[in-house]
């Protein structure tokens, strides 16, 4: 037995044995065919275990079978993928994703050589923690995702896209939709957060940052004390500070690769909240070609069609900086010495030696200006995105300082009159002398806050002119503190007069209700400042840590090695000086060449110095975007599109809402602006061509453009823009360019424009100040306009509004409109007649014909397309149907000879409720009301009548007619009136419009003689006869109901005859009364009589 046991015991560890062994082995196992198919969640779960292990998927491939809902699964992302994913257009769907995970997506990184294709992915994906790189398929990929799509939910903080958070370099997604909803703050896209890659024949229709995370304080939420309100905004924590989304787009937030033929169709943005906010891409340095946008766009600043902020594409040249020159200089003096050692005698050991080591120096003199160049080219591609987006936040800041010094500059107006109010108050009112103490300390303090607060406006007014932006914050700050100690004694005052308020007398009353009031004034004020001040700060403050990149450790040895080098190649040359023959002519000759080259080099560093310390930070750029356009590969936008309205503040564009590159470093002070020379290396490329704007273009405030908004650097050439733009409030508004300070080239604008000023067809202006811009100066050469300017308080003009750039070879058609301004300039902006115009040679479809378009509640119902001049009557007109309590109103019924695209859209308007009269009593009141449903247009007519006594044989003229009248009802069997018809007091005609009622209430006021309760009204009817009509009374006015809309009426004037009543009823009750006592006397006398007969016969 024990041998059986423990032949048992070893076959069951066997057992164990080979369980665990199998257990331990790869849950998937590919098939014959070397596919591994996934047909359950299960399946996928393995895939995602077996993925943890970066290798594991390398030359695999993986085919999903099957649909797969992953709902109630504890599925964990696959987080490493090198193969190929083939969903075979199948659907995983709810997926989701909420654990702290960075990157997150279905697949957390897709390596290079990693293929995803025909997968489709429904669910949502918002995970905790870092929220960076989020995306519906990956996360973040250096592979291929083709013929994917996602519908749901995609939410993270920074690099959050539809399909990939972060497409990187090499990555390529293409033929991908999106659908459903993606957010974040920073680097936000309908198909990837950020590319570096390739985005090709993607089509975005999920809405992108359409929903505003502001958690701004509401003034609803403040207390209505004054004094508190302001307490309540000081002590605001942190917490609810705002975080501005940046770099916001259809397609890509951020983009420095490629967009290829991509679309979107999903609106983005928040209505004035958000930079950088593009159909296409929030901002770009990369290559957009024939990309489209049918999206509604929103944002606050830099928000264009098809890209928002576009930035040029940087490269650095060294061809003509100092450094490369000194490298040649160097070159040129190392051969110098070589030419010299071949000249030495080479029995000359000491002047060999010598030379050799002046060779020696040179050569790693040279070696340190190559390595000088390398590490200053890598300092500034490190740090010129840096730069870039801290001048941006400066810019944001410098445009929020004019409306808090608004604020401020009212609350130091409406302060003066709190001042003098609570002076009043202490003359007039009885208080303990503790309180009046208290009093007077509260109000000394608040006058010398008032100062402080005067000279704080007048400090931030200066630090705004002379764009100070790190001192403006400062005096921010410096604000806040004085609006704080403000509100502790404005809330003490308040506290203190309130107690007052109701045992003082009417003087003191009234004095301190006008300081109340005066304090209330006074807050709205103040508190409006801070809350601006407030957000101001924290949304700065708030922005993503920028960081900078310094020069390596390096450098400076590097440098002082360069130099060390030069100072002893120059002991060596003072050494032979010393050592050289006087008659050793050839030696001394190239000794003296040596040295001239050297004096050169010396000299080059001189200027390298004196450049550092006094060169501007201007001169870091160099705009060459109109040398090879065609070559240009980087830093353009080729052949796209936008359909969408796009509406912002500031920096609006059809196609791009700025072109430009900033320079000016943080504005907190953190880094100190650098003139280096060695900055001054890099090229710029802009270009926007062949591009197309249709869509409407409106800002609330500055740079509105057709096809840019302000465009700093660059080139505009060969464009055509559309539609409209509008600025409610600001100026610079362009059919191409708002505000430009480069070159537009060969475009075409036929749009409508609106602007407060500065407005023309082509620009709205040159920039007036070049010397902060990198491009070269404005240029506008071989354009064309046919543009309306609906509205422009100064500087206007067909070509542009102000005369501030060149202007070459325009040529405009209007019939109102200068080409520059007030003036049309030959050679420059050209007017011409419309027939000579589309003879120019390559006019543009749009041009040689016009669009007029009926549009109803944001629909187009009807479209004709007309040539320049023609005209159409009403029956062009699509009919419309009333709605309930509403009718169509066409805004426009003229449209003879048009000349320009016309939209004609009709609003529904409600009905009015009645109509009133021309005629009116002497006191102004109208004598009718016609109640019904009438248009806008629609009016009632009163026309008075000659009175028609004859035709009423009601009317009594005396007693005994009345009478006869009055008691007519006896033979016609019907019930007696109250009163009778005296006169005929008025007649009167009405007619009005015919509505949708067959019956009509009207409102008739009687003549002052004339009492209401004393007439009555008759109305004709359609036999002629005349009939009374019940009345009511409103007010002053008699109702009655009419049928038609033409109404004849007569009012009579009326007796009361209750006196018959009461007559009659006398007679009555004096008859029955006499009835009554003859039927008594009757009946005593029978009686009596009855009494004697008994009597009789008893005796």
């Amino acid at each position: 037995m024990k041998p059986n046991k423990r032949s048992s015991r070893l076959l069951a560890l066997a057992l164990s044995l080979v369980l665990s062994l199998s257990l331990s082995l790869p849950a998937l196992a590919a098939g014959e065919d070397g596919i591994i198919y996934i047909h359950t969640a299960k399946d996928l779960c393995a895939l995602s275990d077996s993925c943890a292990y970066d290798a594991w998927s390398r030359g695999k491939t993986v085919l999903l079978t099957a649909d797969i809902s992953l709902r109630g699964v504890d599925f964990e992302p696959i987080a490493s993928f090198s193969g190929t994913f083939n969903g075979g257009g199948h659907t995983i769907s709810g997926l989701t994703l909420t654990k702290s995970l960075s990157p997150a997506g279905l697949f957390l990184t897709l390596e290079r050589g990693a293929f995803v294709h025909a997968l489709k992915v429904e669910g949502q994906v918002a995970p905790g923690g870092t929220k960076e790189f989020v995306g519906g398929i990956a996360g973040r990929s250096y592979g291929t995702i083709e013929e994917c799509s996602f519908f749901g939910v995609v939410k993270g903080e920074s690099a959050v896209g539809g399909i990939v958070g972060r497409n990187e370099a090499g990555g390529l997604v293409a033929n991908c939709t999106v659908s459903g909803s993606v957010s974040a703050n920073r680097y936000t896209g309908g198909i990837a957060g950020y590319n570096l890659g390739t985005l090709r024949a993607c089509i975005n229709s999920a809405s992108v940052n359409t929903a505003n995370v502001d958690p701004t304080l509401s003034l609803d939420d403040l207390s209505i004390d004054p004094a508190s309100s302001l307490t309540d905004l000081v002590s605001v924590g942190a917490a609810e500070s705002r975080n501005a989304t940046s770099d916001t787009g259809g397609v890509a937030g951020y983009s420095s690769g490629s967009l290829l033929s991509c679309i979107n169709r999903g609106a983005v943005g928040y209505p004035h909240f958000g930079y950088n906010v593009g159909g296409g891409a929030g901002r770009s340095d990369g290559f957009m070609d024939f990309c489209s946008n049918y999206g509604m766009i929103y944002g606050r600043k830099d928000v264009g069609g098809i890209v928002g902020q576009m930035e040029p594409y940087l490269h650095l040249s060294l061809r003509d900086d100092l450094i490369a020159r000194l490298r040649a200089e160097l070159d040129k003096l190392n051969a110098l010495v070589s030419s010299t050692l071949d000249d030495v005698d080479s029995t000359n050991d000491h002047i060999s030696s010598r030379l050799d080591s002046v060779s020696a120096y040179t050569n790693a003199a040279v070696d340190d200006a190559d390595s000088l160049a390398g590490q200053t080219t890598d300092f500034i591609d490190k740090n010129i995105g840096t730069v870039n987006e801290l001048v941006d936040r400066a810019d944001d800041v410098m445009d929020a300082l004019p409306d808090i010094l608004k604020a401020l500059e009212a609350a130091e107006d409406s302060m003066g009159d709190a001042v003098d109010a609570l002076e009043q108050c202490n003359k007039d009112l009885t208080m303990s002398a503790a309180d009046r103490a208290e009093l007077s300390r509260f109000s000394n303090d608040l006058q010398q806050q008032s100062k402080a607060l005067a000279a704080l406006t007048d400090e931030l007014r200066g630090y705004i002119e002379s764009d100070d932006v790190n001192s403006a914050l400062a005096c921010l700050v410096n604000v806040a503190d004085v609006l704080s100690a403000m509100a502790s004694d404005m809330s003490g005052i308040t506290g203190l007069l309130t107690d007052y308020l109701q045992t003082a007398v009417p003087k003191a009353h009234e004095d301190i209700q006008r300081a109340l009031r005066a304090l209330d004034g006074t807050s709205g004020s103040l508190g409006s400042a801070l809350r601006q001040a407030r957000k101001l700060i924290e949304e700065f403050n708030e922005r993503d840590e920028l960081t900078f990149y310094p020069l390596g450790e390096g450098y400076q040895s590097t440098l002082d090695s360069l130099f060390s080098n030069l100072r002893s190649t120059m002991n060596e040359l003072d050494g032979l000086s010393d050592e050289v023959s006087a008659d050793g002519t050839t030696l001394t000759a190239d000794l003296r060449a040596v040295n001239d080259q050297m004096n050169a080099v010396v000299n080059l560093c001189l200027d390298i110095f004196v450049d550092m310390t006094d060169a501007d930070a201007s001169d870091i750029f160099e705009d060459t975007s109109d040398e090879n356009i065609d070559a240009v590969t980087f830093g353009k936008v080729r052949g796209c599109t936008n359909y969408g309205a796009v509406d912002a503040d500031l920096n609006v564009g059809g196609i791009a809402g700025a072109m430009a590159i900033e320079y000016e470093l943080d504005p907190e002070g953190d880094q100190k602006e650098s003139s280096s020379v060695f900055d001054r290396v890099y090229e710029t490329k802009a270009v926007v061509q062949h591009c197309v704007n249709r869509g409407s273009i409106s800002g609330k405030k500055d740079c509105i453009g057709g096809i840019v908004g302000e465009m700093d650097l660059g080139i505009v050439l060969s464009c055509e823009a559309y539609g409209s733009a509008r600025s409610e409030t600001g100026s610079y508004v362009g059919g191409i360019a708002g505000l430009s300070s480069a070159g537009i080239r060969s475009s075409w604008a036929k749009l409508t424009l609106s602007g407060k000023s500065s407005v023309g067809g082509i620009v709205g202006s040159g920039s007036e100040d070049t010397s902060s811009s990198a491009g070269s100066g404005c240029t506008v050469t071989d354009c064309r306009s046919l543009v309306v300017v609906e509205d422009c308080d100064q500087f206007s003009g067909a070509i542009s509004g102000r005369d501030l750039g060149v202007f070459r070879g325009n040529y405009f058609v209007s019939d109102v409109l200068r080409g520059i301004d007030r003036r049309s300039l030959s050679g420059q902006a050209e007017p011409m007649d419309y027939a000579a115009f589309c003879a120019l040679g390559s006019v543009p479809e749009d041009f040689l014909s016009f669009t007029l378009r009926f549009v109803c509640d944001g629909r187009t119902l009807k479209t004709l397309r007309f040539d320049y001049g023609d005209s159409f009557d009403f029956s062009v007109f699509p009919s419309l149907t009333e709605q309930s309590g509403s009718y169509p109103v066409w805004d426009r019924t003229d449209l003879t000879d048009l000349r320009f695209d016309t939209v004609v859209t009709a609003e529904y308007t409600a009905y009015r409720a009645s109509l009133q009269s021309d005629a009116q009593r002497a006191d102004g009141r109208s004598v009718f009301f016609v109640e019904g449903e009438f248009n806008e247009t629609d009016s009632l007519t009163a026309a008075a009548q000659t009175p028609d006594p004859g035709a009423f044989p009601q009317l009594a003229d005396n007693r005994r007619t009345a009478l006869k009248n009055y008691f007519s009802f006896l033979s016609e069997r019907t019930l007696p009136a109250m009163t009778v018809y005296r006169s005929v007091a008025e007649q009167w005609e009405l007619s009005f419009p015919r509505d949708a009622l067959a019956e009509h209430t009207i409102r008739y006021l009687s003549p002052e003689e004339v009492s209401m309760d004393h007439c009555a009204v008759f109305v004709r009817r359609s036999d002629g006869s005349w009939q009374p009509v019940e009345t009511t009374s409103m007010g002053s006015y008699l109702l009655f109901t009419a049928e038609g809309e033409n109404v004849q009426l007569a009012v009579l004037t009326t007796a009361a005859v209750w006196w018959l009543w009461a007559i009659f009823l006398a007679l009555i009750a004096a008859a029955v009364f006499f009835i009554v006592r003859v039927v008594h006397r009757k009946r005593r006398k029978k009686t009596v009589k009855s009494g004697k007969k008994e009597n009789g016969a008893a005796g």
